[in-house]
């Protein structure tokens, strides 16, 4: 891992000392920890991109000890599909762009550390900490302030971030998760600015699977045009066989959604929902998905009615990809 300077190296050797009870004792043992961001999208007719300027994670375990690893990728790992930058290249200079929110989703996600090595131990929570100056970028065009109330500075925490309170068991082949943010629960326009309130999900990576198909164009209601991908539609995935299809308002069973997108290289329209808990394939996770063209905003459009196309169930298998197509 790539330090900026060595008074971060020094941090990073002191909880590392903490999270074995100090200095005096043997060396912990350690094991990698790999963390991914993905997030369910919000309206692209309204939002372009959420722009998050991610710096590093805080890893706490039981006992009051904690570790914390910078974001430090490499240039080839900061892309426009990835990141809110200007131009194709990142010359590795500070500070990293920003995490581009709202483009991820499916199989597309960051890694805000892959592969940096903690203690074995148990995990009680994590958090994500980002440097000021998030910001929305608007489908106009428009650039507004983003601000993260349950995210500011404390006396227990110097910087900003949202904290995913779960436990983990660290063990000796290490620990993969993956961080799922529903930006359509998430994201709220107060005033002038955008507000962040955190709805997130975050697992172990080796037990999810993903949703993924094609979506004909008469049910998008355009066909390419050779500039536009997105459509305003999206997927929903519901949990349960045959679950009941409706909007965020009404249906307490939505864990995730995906856009519906053109693909230049497939020729055709589709979707990707990622970072679904799967099962084994004797007993695979059941899902009901659905196509919508409406707008569906659960913080202020709780009158209007969302149309879907019928319920198709899915089994979802960790690991695996479970093909769900959309015909008239």
């Amino acid at each position: 891992m790539k330090k900026t300077d060595s008074a971060l190296g020094v941090l990073f050797a002191s909880t590392i000392l903490s999270a074995c009870g100090g200095g005096g004792e043997s060396a912990p043992q350690m094991a990698p920890i790999t963390l991914h961001v993905t997030d369910a999208p919000i309206d692209p007719t309204e939002i372009a991109a959420v722009c998050i300027p991610f710096t590093r994670i805080t890893v706490h375990y039981a006992g009051q000890s904690a570790v914390t690893l910078d974001y430090n990728p490499l240039p080839s790992q900061v892309r426009p599909e990835t990141h809110c930058m200007t131009g194709s290249v990142w010359t590795g200079q500070s500070p990293v762009p920003p995490v581009r929110l709202s483009a991820l989703g499916g199989p597309l996600t960051v890694a805000l550390a892959e592969s940096l090595q903690i203690p074995v131990g148990r995990v009680t929570w994590i958090r994500l900490h980002f440097a000021t100056g998030a910001y929305v970028l608007e489908s106009s065009g428009a650039q507004q302030n983003l601000v993260c109330p349950s995210c500011e500075p404390t006396e227990n925490n110097a910087g900003r971030g949202f904290k995913l309170n779960r436990t983990f068991e660290v063990e000796s082949a290490g620990l993969a998760l993956t961080v799922d943010i529903d930006l359509l629960k998430s994201l709220h326009r107060e005033s002038s600015d955008y507000v962040l309130r955190p709805t997130v999900r975050v697992e172990n990576t080796a037990a999810l699977g993903t949703i993924a198909g094609t979506v004909h164009e008469n049910l998008v209601g355009s066909t390419y045009d050779g500039t536009t991908v997105e459509t305003g539609c999206a997927v929903y995935v519901f949990q349960g066989t045959d679950a009941a299809v409706d909007d965020h308002h009404v249906s307490s069973t939505v864990l995730s959604s995906a856009r519906v997108r053109y693909s230049e290289a497939l020729g055709n329209y589709g979707y990707a929902a990622g970072a679904l808990p799967g099962g084994s394939p004797a007993e695979p996770v059941q899902y009901t998905v659905a196509l919508t063209c409406h707008s569906d905003d659960p913080n202020t459009d709780a009158t209007t009615e969302v149309a879907f196309t019928p319920g198709q169930n899915a089994s979802v298998v960790a690991g695996q990809t479970t093909a769900i197509d959309f015909t008239p």
